[in-house]
């Protein structure tokens, strides 16, 4: 194949199925009968939670108390039933009648109020234990740490452990893993290989988990590389890397293009007998397409139906988009076919991927046809389905048709956002509705979304080519007024629109106070008020513009130097400027 790349896939053993049981906590029916010989604790993994509640109040009656062991089993089992809530509202309850907890219950409260989200409360319960004089362990840390760390609290997380350290507790590798993990989703990945490093040196070995959540932290910073060194330091510590360790490295590789470097691991991965998934194959076929590498993601696609990998909805996205992107609109459409007949449903995503398709190939009828057959698969067409359509419409001159689809959208009650009116004011500006794209304007606000520079910037433009220059210059005087920062294309875009009303006074005014605000002109701002000069006659300015300009290191583009050409004949200025100066005959 091109690159070089193959896929080696021996034959392997069948694919592992790990099966999930849930456990069902309302539908029970029978009330079950309550074990005598356990103090009245139910250990009955399919008791309803009414009949659990039964057996909680009739433990809380029972004379002699059942221990508080028992309790905390009670608890544990609804813990693990993800009744969360009712934990917190037992607690209080065994509060109430005289309960005394012990670290292995209050640790179940902990747990409960991390997982509802509750991790202040969670920590008043960490300053109840001291009060009591119960000592805090292992868990009661790992867990506060990993609440700290879902709430994004990293520097309160980091606290904790180190404050675990500070009572005596040796942390393990689920407390090193849980701050890597928190340091690593926060984007602090040197952080997280420092306490890496920090755990080798306190005798405590790190684990897949740790390895892979800093290699997938390290690809996500484009440190693939680095990432490559630590998988190779896994290996050669004895840690075998799995399916998910390769993966991720995979994903980074393809992310940056680089797709030899991703055949090779895959190989590698394959040679240590460790099973590409479905995630694997798709991440392969992404990758290849996104490089318009359409047969080699094909290729990969056929392997993984082979290897009973069964393609997902992102597995087919990906392969049609590289079909779209390859401008094979048919082959397109016989993945979504083929995805049907799989029994695999198509998304709306899908269907936006060929409607982009279409859109760019011009081809807006088989577009439109696409948001038809949508309605017909029930399917709710989203933002981007309706915006991708208008744009396409507006590209080939429809921009009513584009209008007529937005207000269909709005009335379907999908709210358009601030990239669905750029996309239609940009259409209705450049056709010369401007009417419509001024009321638009109006509805936008109405709406309460804030106009943003790029739509300031296609509204402005668009009153220039329209010639309504004083409605460009009041727009302009707006964004001021509203707070809103211009750009370098901004300013750009006025002084070639005061040039083409013959205002070259204005434009030179203009372009010399864009400094004094301290944008500095680029190459298209210079070769823009050049040109305008020239048109307007004025040779001197322009000649001094251009001096200006080469001395910025900037040169002339082709419309410029163009038209210095077609001027050099008949004027004396441009054909000195031309003959004589360095510029004019580096510019030749």
């Amino acid at each position: 194949m091109e690159m070089g790349f193959y896929l080696f896939l021996p034959d392997f053993p069948s694919f592992l199925f790990f099966n999930h049981h849930h456990i069902t906590t309302s539908t029970c029916t029978k009330k079950p009968s309550l074990p005598q010989n356990n103090g009245g604790f139910l250990s009955n993994n399919s008791i309803s939670i009414d009949d659990a509640l039964a057996s909680f109040y009739r433990m809380l009656r029972m004379n002699p108390r059942p221990s508080i062991v028992e309790f905390g089993r009670f608890l544990g089992s609804l813990a693990k039933k993800k009744q969360y809530s009712t934990v917190v509202s037992l607690c209080n309850q065994m509060d109430l009648f005289g309960v005394t907890h012990n670290v292995y219950s209050l640790n179940i409260l902990i747990n409960c109020l991390c997982r509802l989200n509750h991790v202040v409360f969670a920590i008043s319960v960490l300053g109840k234990m001291f009060k009591l004089g119960i000592q805090p362990d292992a868990i009661t840390f790992n867990t506060l740490i990993n609440g700290r760390c879902i709430e994004g609290e990293i520097k309160e997380a980091v606290g904790l452990f180190n404050e675990m350290v500070r009572r005596g507790h040796q942390p393990d590798v689920i407390s090193y893993s849980t701050v890597i993990n928190g340091l690593c989703k926060s984007g602090n990945t040197s952080m997280a290989l420092q306490l890496l490093r920090k755990m080798e040196e306190k005798g405590c070995k790190p684990n897949l988990v740790a390895y892979t959540t800093i290699i997938d932290s390290l690809c996500k910073d484009t440190l693939v590389n680095d990432a490559m060194d630590l998988l190779s330091e896994m290996v050669d510590r004895g840690i075998p890397p799995d399916v998910v360790t390769y993966s991720t490295i995979l994903h980074g590789f393809c992310s940056l293009g680089h797709l030899n470097e991703a055949a090779i691991l895959f190989n590698e991965m394959v040679g240590r007998n460790v099973m590409p998934n479905r995630v694997t194959f798709t991440i392969l076929v992404d990758g290849f397409c996104k490089e318009g590498m359409v047969s080699e993601a094909r290729c990969v696609f056929e392997a993984m139906t082979k290897k009973g990998a069964e393609p997902n909805a992102y597995t087919y996205n990906a392969l049609m988009d590289g079909y779209c992107l390859n401008n094979q609109m048919d082959e397109a459409e016989k993945v979504l076919d083929i995805m049907v007949d799989k029994g695999c449903a198509p998304v709306v995503h899908s269907y936006n991927i060929l409607i982009n398709g279409y859109c760019k190939r011009r081809r807006l009828d088989e577009a439109k046809s696409l948001l038809v057959e949508m309605s017909e698969k029930e399917l709710t067409p989203d933002t981007v389905t309706y915006s991708t359509l208008m744009q396409g419409l507006c590209q080939v001159g429809r921009p009513q048709e584009a209008l007529n689809l937005f207000k269909e959208m709005c009335s379907s009650g999908l709210l358009p956002d601030l990239m669905t009116y750029s996309t239609l004011l940009d259409g209705l500006c450049k056709h010369g509705h401007l009417d419509e794209a001024l009321k638009l304007l109006k509805s936008m606000q109405e709406s309460k979304i804030e106009p943003d520079i790029v739509l300031y910037n296609i509204l402005i433009e668009g009153m220039f080519t329209a010639g309504k220059l004083e409605v460009a210059k009041e727009l302009f005087s707006k964004l001021f007024a509203d707070g809103i920062q211009p750009t370098i294309r901004t300013y750009t875009i006025m002084i070639k629109g005061l040039l083409k009303e013959g205002l070259s006074d204005e434009a030179y005014e203009l372009f010399r106070k864009m400094e004094d605000d301290g944008f500095v002109p680029n190459s298209c701002s210079y070769n823009v008020i050049i040109q305008g000069f020239l048109q307007n006659q004025d040779s001197s300015t322009s000649i001094r513009l251009i001096d200006e300009m080469v001395g910025k290191r900037f040169s002339a583009d082709s419309s410029t130097f163009q038209m210095l050409l077609d001027l050099e004949s008949h004027d004396e200025i441009i054909s000195r400027f031309m003959r004589g100066s360095s510029q004019g005959r580096k510019m030749k």
